[in-house]
């Protein structure tokens, strides 16, 4: 039986591909999930791309990975680089106009110590979270790490100052020890040469921010050698290796009320500055010094009666006096002012007028100006008001527009003038004449000193002459004999009776003796030679006769 064969037609397609299909259905939609939910592309500009590495180099926000390098390439300009990033979808509401990029890395300095993490992980790209502004993809990188992150709360201030150095950011701000801000950023005004700052409050101390408040620099350490005498100045640890600056409330001064973000604050010199600042009108006057200015610098203190009431503004105006200071009897002018919140007035015209009526009344009469020396150590002057007794009443003068103060001489000057007096009397003495019997006194003297030298001669001659062992042997031959005659007295020699017939015999023996001795007084050679002469006559008494007996 023959049976036919019956053909069945297979598939297509085999089931094996089935599997390569599953394969690119997943992965295209795999590739059209990534497509839809990829985050944009951005660009930063940078420095330099020291530490980046394509497609390693993350960016994050608050240590958060939310986006890759994908590329780095220079700018047209040669002036940097130019990174393109892939950011994630769900970090993208985030590309704002106020949005930061900067780069994190290794970083050691006096005001700070930051991205030591990077050490072992590498350096990233940071990004501030921030979502308000408008949408934006190519951004300019900051050149470091923003001071304060954004969200942080506080307060934001501008700052001014005038100083021959500026500060960096990231230099403190201290109030009372502790470090409750820093600079931000800082740029400079060609046009009114200053230097502006930004600069951020920690809370809760913005709230110590009034609109009286003064701030004033605190950097290193301040040696003033004032008319005060010695002062040292100087803030904290930190400070001291930074430049810095400290805030208050001038004494006497109400606080105010507090600040909005971005109020506008100059920075002082030094807290006398900061808080002379609160005055705000003052009374000008000119003094004309006859004497030195040596020692008076701009700022010195103007008293009356030890209370300080002004300081000095100018020394030596030049507009306020014709001529220069090579001509005769030419005064140096100096500039100062009296502020009536200092003599316990107002800060209003009313009390600028009332001390301008005393000064000018005071003036006509006897107030005068002085320079005194405040401290011997530094030599720095300060102007004196006193009411000087004695003095005739004046009228006031007034030099353009400012008017004048009589000054007196200081005490410097006195001691000086009687100095010169004395001089001038010394110069009218004759000293001529004195300086020669001044000479002649001298050639006595010497003359003297040359005999009583002479007379010394003769005396140490006279002393080496005398034989001191014969006179000693001599001495010791009298104490044995007295010895000997002692002890002989005491052994029954000679009895006092008989020493004292012996004594009575020696005294008769020189009582014979004594004619003898009173010729050879009157003629020495009288035993040798003899004169013949007759026996001396011995006088008689007279007889009764007419006659007396003739010799």
């Amino acid at each position: 039986m023959n049976e036919q064969a019956q053909v069945k037609p297979t598939t297509r397609i085999s089931k094996v591909w089935i599997i390569p299909i599953l394969a690119v259905l997943v992965g295209g939609w795999m590739v059209y999930y990534q497509w839809k939910n990829q985050g944009p592309l951005i660009t930063i500009e940078l420095k330099s791309a020291a530490g980046i590495e394509v497609n390693k180099t993350p960016i994050k926000v608050r240590d958060l990975d939310i986006g890759q390098v994908k590329n780095i390439e220079l700018k047209p300009d040669l002036n940097g680089v130019i990174v393109t990033a892939r950011i994630d979808a769900n970090a993208s509401h985030l590309l704002t106009e106020n949005t930061d990029f900067w780069m994190v890395a290794p970083r050691i300095s006096f005001s700070e110590v930051s991205g030591l993490n990077t050490l072992l992980s590498g350096s990233y790209i940071a990004m501030s979270a921030d979502d308000s502004g408008g949408e934006q993809y190519h951004f300019v990188a900051l050149e470091r790490p923003p001071v304060t992150p954004p969200g942080t709360p506080g307060l934001h201030l501008a700052l001014k100052s005038d100083d021959r150095f500026a500060y960096k950011p990231g230099d403190p701000i201290i109030y009372k020890g502790f470090k409750i801000g820093e600079f931000e950023d800082a740029s400079f005004d060609i046009d009114e040469r200053v230097v502006y700052y930004n600069a951020f409050i920690e809370a809760p101390y913005h709230k110590l921010i009034t609109e009286n408040t003064r701030f004033w620099n605190v950097s290193g350490v301040k040696l003033h050698l004032k008319s005060s005498g010695v002062k040292i100045e100087t803030g904290s640890l930190e400070t001291l290796l930074t430049n810095g600056i400290t805030f208050g409330i001038p004494e006497g001064f109400p606080a105010g009320e507090q600040v909005g973000d971005n109020a506008t604050f100059r920075i002082f010199q030094d807290a006398t500055a900061a808080s002379n600042a609160r005055y705000r009108l003052a009374a000008e006057y000119l003094l004309l010094i006859d004497e030195t200015v040596r020692g008076l610098t701009v700022g010195a203190p103007v008293e009356y009666r030890g209370i300080e009431i002004g300081e000095v503004l100018a020394i030596n105006v030049t507009s306020a006096v014709n001529g220069n200071i090579l001509d005769e009897n030419y005064p140096i002018p100096v500039l100062i002012n009296i502020y009536p919140g200092k003599v316990r007035q107002q800060d209003n015209p009313e009390s600028l007028q009332f001390v301008k009526d005393t000064m000018h009344k005071w003036i006509g009469k006897d107030l005068r100006a002085t320079l005194r020396m405040g401290n011997v150590l530094t030599g720095g002057l300060y102007v004196d008001l006193q009411h000087a007794p004695g003095v005739e009443p004046i009228e006031p003068q007034i030099l353009n527009g400012h008017e004048v103060i009589p000054t007196v001489s200081n005490e410097f000057t006195q001691i000086t003038q009687k100095a010169d007096a004395i001089l001038d009397k010394l110069n009218e003495l004759p000293l001529n004449s004195m300086i020669g019997d001044v000479q002649s006194v001298i050639v006595d003297l010497k003359e003297a000193a040359n005999s009583v030298e002479t007379t010394s001669n003769d005396f140490d001659a006279l002393m080496e002459d005398i034989d001191v062992k014969d006179i000693n042997r001599n001495l010791n031959q009298v104490l044995a004999n007295m010895s000997s005659l002692l002890k002989n007295y005491s052994e029954g020699g000679l009895s006092k009776s008989e020493i004292q017939e012996t004594v009575d015999a020696m005294q008769d023996t020189l009582r014979n003796l004594q004619p003898l001795l009173l010729q050879l007084n009157q003629k020495p050679n009288g035993l040798i030679f003899s004169d013949n002469s007759s026996v001396d006559i011995q006088p008689k008494a007279q007889s009764k006769g007419v006659f007396d007996e003739k010799p």
